[in-house]
């Protein structure tokens, strides 16, 4: 089955579930026709937009997601699927907070996420030495690995800042918050799926408007957003419109590496979370994968 992430761009639109199909009727009375079980997220970035009770059950029923986000495309708000047990064992020992457990997956998904760093910067012919040591040594300081990697990468982008910072109204960093905001919501609705309780973080801890799960299960995927605007950015048109639609289709189509075969990164994705859940249902840290980047 093809699994697709829907954007919306279509001011006052109407969302709707007919005959099997999810159908979006543009103003000027146009439509698009969809299956509802190929849609595992809808990205709603336009204004106006009316949502019949029958396209948002059919999103929830299937196991899909739908993001909200303002006319600046900044997302302010989630419909997920209801939080459900689907492994008694592996819900009762991720409540428990098991400390021991907690900091071996956060050291896989560190890891993981300096590795596809390295990758993103290795594309750009780039070779950090600090990564490099850090990955021989198995000591990863989160913190100044990120500061190498950012020194490298945005200059390596064209962008004359050497640091992120989310809160500055800058377009790599919009972008950038974009599209971590479409994967997190990707991410929010794996570990639903797969029984995990998004606020119980490995790493991150709980705060305000905040699912600490998500953010820990994200990490070794986010430099995979970077490659992508990298590769962006080459393009003709670098508005955040084409950006949004490149982040649906690369979802979709892009590739990332798992043992021996490759997965489209939004079933690596699920099979992240997956492997987390048996994970904690035997309170092991041997079942747990994290994608490299192909």
């Amino acid at each position: 089955m093809s699994f697709h992430v829907l954007h919306v761009f279509q001011h006052g639109a109407t969302l709707a579930k007919e005959r099997g199909f999810i159908v979006c009727r543009a103003a000027d009375k146009s439509e698009r026709r969809l299956p509802h079980e190929d849609l595992r997220a809808v990205i709603i970035a336009a204004h106006g937009v009316t949502l019949t009770s029958n396209f948002v059950s059919s999103v929830l029923e299937t196991n899909g997601i739908i993001l909200h986000c303002n006319e600046s495309y900044q997302p302010c708000g989630i419909t997920a699927p209801l939080l459900r047990v689907v492994d008694a064992r592996a819900y009762l020992n991720q409540v428990s907070r098991p400390k021991r457990l907690n900091e071996r997956l956060w050291q896989h998904l560190l890891r993981g996420k300096t590795i596809n760093q390295r990758r993103v910067l290795a594309r750009r012919e780039l070779q950090s030495p600090h990564l490099d040591l850090a990955l021989r040594t198995n000591h990863i300081d989160e913190g100044n690995c990120a500061k190498r990697y950012w020194q490298l990468y945005f200059p390596a982008i064209g962008w004359s800042a050497t640091s992120r910072d989310r809160r500055e109204n800058t377009a790599p960093n919009q972008m950038l918050n974009y599209g971590y905001t479409v994967l997190a919501a990707l991410c929010h609705r794996s570990l639903l799926v797969h029984g995990l309780t998004p606020t119980l973080g490995v790493k991150h801890t709980t705060r305000y408007k905040a699912d600490p799960l998500v953010y820990d299960l994200m990490e070794p995927f986010r430099p995979i957003v970077d490659m992508m605007l990298a590769e962006f950015l080459r393009e003709a048109d670098v508005s955040m419109r084409a950006w949004s639609k490149k982040v649906g289709v690369e979802l979709r189509e892009m590739r990332v590496q798992h043992k021996r075969y490759s997965l489209k990164l939004m079933d690596a994705i699920d099979a992240s979370a997956s492997s987390m859940a048996r994970s904690y249902s035997a309170m092991s840290a041997e079942p747990f994968w994290v994608p490299e980047a192909a």
